[in-house]
């Protein structure tokens, strides 16, 4: 279902959705929570469903992202692929595939190879929020310190 907007429209908001993942990418890289998590809608109908079929609230995952994030003592993510659908002028899917290295502050490597992730973005306010998440990876490995 490819949007009926004007082509130079979509190319924006097709911007402003990948200036959003940036950010996130940014925050993440920095071990800036705010930065990173603030491109997500923190009502309670925000839901992120996790590759084993867990469903979740924002409040749910972030505290789960948060205690990871504070073993980290690096955090580095390579985009492999993004594609963005614009579906109307104040809806968006992004799909984003990655890999991530974080070095634990034990000095312990945690790799994945391979992941990936499915945002649903809507124009709220005027700012792009994450409303929907879906996100799954492959094992992570473990490289001791």
């Amino acid at each position: 279902m490819p949007s009926q907007l004007p082509p130079e429209d979509a190319e924006r908001i097709e911007a402003e959705v990948l200036a959003v993942l940036d950010r996130l990418i940014d925050g993440c890289e920095r071990l800036d929570m705010d930065l990173a998590f603030g491109i997500f809608d923190r009502s309670d109908t925000f839901r992120m469903v996790a590759g084993d079929g867990t469903v979740c609230s924002f409040a749910d995952y972030y505290t789960n992202n948060i205690a990871y994030l504070e073993t980290c003592a690096a955090f580095e993510i390579e985009t492999i692929r993004t594609d963005v659908l614009v579906l109307r002028h104040d809806l968006a899917i992004l799909t984003w595939s990655y890999r991530v290295e974080a070095t634990l502050t034990s000095g312990a490597r945690d790799i994945i190879d391979r992941a990936g992730a499915t945002f649903v973005f809507e124009l709220q306010d005027g700012q792009w929020k994450v409303v929907r998440y879906h996100e799954s990876s492959g094992l992570v490995e473990r490289r001791r310190a």
